[in-house]
């Protein structure tokens, strides 16, 4: 009875409250009155999305240039190879061409480059990348290249000077399509008539500079080459012979006694130093490279003599070379490195840039000088040869420029090696 009297009270209380108290409860239980809107829209039924394929990603080259050859450079040659590049471009719809211009002021910056990118970002790697033929080597051996061979037939192609072609291999594997050569030649005023010979040098009036005192020794082995001197042995191993590198030193000793080799030039070291000499007129004949002899404020220029009539030299050169790490691209890149080396290119381009030749038929038939020194050039010893080779020729040139004699010397010297 007691809860029934309770429940009884309690209803009695909530009316005695008054009806108006009730009416915010009943609202909260009634639903709003909708806003009627100007138009009712209809919700579109749901139409199920079509998915279209990505189109696929256009190819990208990337390419790696020297300052020598910045394409974007303000002269005629950088202008033809932009246009060269951009024809390339435009005949392969889609395909872009990055070029990078890379600067190289120390020995073998460039490969180390090379080395850092293929561990950090081996997807930027250049796909197409100029080399000189030092770096060519060092990039080679380092695994940061890949070979030639089996993708391009064309440094086969018979259409290139001998030492164009050995520069782009590397221990007989194609690593390489040539660009561009250089060479050691002899340049002197045209005042001193003819030379073509030792003898011309030490019968006309004035000096002759060289980089006596390059750690390559290049001169000092070019001369010794040419008398017959072998640079390696029947294993291998560089080697020096007493007998060729007497010659050699002896020629060295007959331009120090007739005043045309000072022995200030042991303190030659570099083409730049030997280059300054001559164009200040503190010589009359020097040992330059042809890159760097202009015509005709340089005077005349001749194939480097040696000392059994035919003349010799030493060259070296650039060449195109594959370093990226996306096989889809290699036969690609190398399309593009032969369309760079075409002879209807490279003939307008070489003369354009002044280096040397490095296909017979761009250089015309009367232009005897350039044939010959161009038929004087050999590839540049290894760098593990001039490595070895270089610093004891340096020794030998330095010792007979400061009186020793050549017979000692060569003996001396030849003796290192063994």
């Amino acid at each position: 009875m007691s809860r029934i009297f309770r429940f009884v009270i309690s209803i009695g209380l909530l009316f005695s409250a008054g009806c108006t108290s009730l009416e915010p409860i009943l609202a909260s239980l009634t639903p709003p009155t909708p806003v009627p809107t100007k138009e009712a829209t209809p919700t579109p039924a749901k139409v199920p999305t079509q998915t279209i394929p990505a189109p696929p990603e256009a190819p990208l080259l990337r390419v790696w240039l020297p300052p020598e050859f910045d394409p974007t450079a303000q002269n005629d040659a950088a202008e033809l190879l932009a246009q060269r590049l951009a024809e390339f471009e435009a005949g392969h719809p889609g395909l872009a061409i990055e070029v990078r211009v890379k600067k190289s002021e120390t020995e073998n910056e460039i490969v180390n480059t090379l080395s850092l990118t293929s561990v950090a970002a081996p997807s930027t790697l250049p796909d197409l990348i100029v080399l000189s033929r030092p770096d060519l080597e060092v990039a080679a051996m380092q695994g940061l290249l890949h070979p030639i061979d089996g993708l391009s037939t064309s440094l086969e192609d018979p259409n290139w000077y001998g030492y164009a072609q050995e520069l782009g291999r590397i221990q007989n594997t194609g690593y390489g399509l040539p660009f561009a050569g250089n060479t050691l030649v002899l340049v002197y005023y045209p005042e001193l008539g003819t030379i073509v010979s030792w003898e011309d040098v030490f019968t006309s009036q004035g000096r002759l500079v060289f980089p006596a005192g390059n750690p390559q020794g290049l001169v000092g082995l070019s001369i010794y080459a040419s008398a017959g001197g072998e640079i390696l042995d029947a294993q291998g191993l560089p080697t020096l012979e007493v007998e060729a590198l007497k010659r050699a030193l002896m020629l060295v000793k007959e331009g120090v006694s007739k005043n045309v080799f000072p022995a200030s030039l042991a303190n030659v070291s570099t083409e730049a130093q030997a280059l300054q000499i001559y164009r200040t007129g503190n010589a009359n004949k020097g040992i330059l490279w042809i890159l760097d002899y202009q015509s005709p404020s340089d005077g005349e220029v001749t194939p480097l003599p040696g000392l059994d009539e035919a003349p010799f030299s030493y060259a070296t050169g650039w060449l195109w070379a594959l370093a990226g790490s996306n096989p889809e691209n290699q036969q690609l890149a190398v399309e593009l490195a032969e369309h760079l080396v075409a002879e209807e290119f490279i003939g307008e381009w070489t003369r354009a840039a002044g280096y040397l030749p490095t296909r017979p038929s761009i250089v015309e038939d009367n232009d005897r000088t350039t044939i010959a020194i161009i038929e004087s050039a050999h590839p540049i010893p290894s760098n593990d040869v001039l490595a070895v080779l270089g610093p004891l020729m340096q020794e030998a040139l330095t010792r007979v420029l400061n009186g020793e004699q050549p017979e000692e010397v060569a003996e001396s010297v030849a003796q290192k090696l063994r």
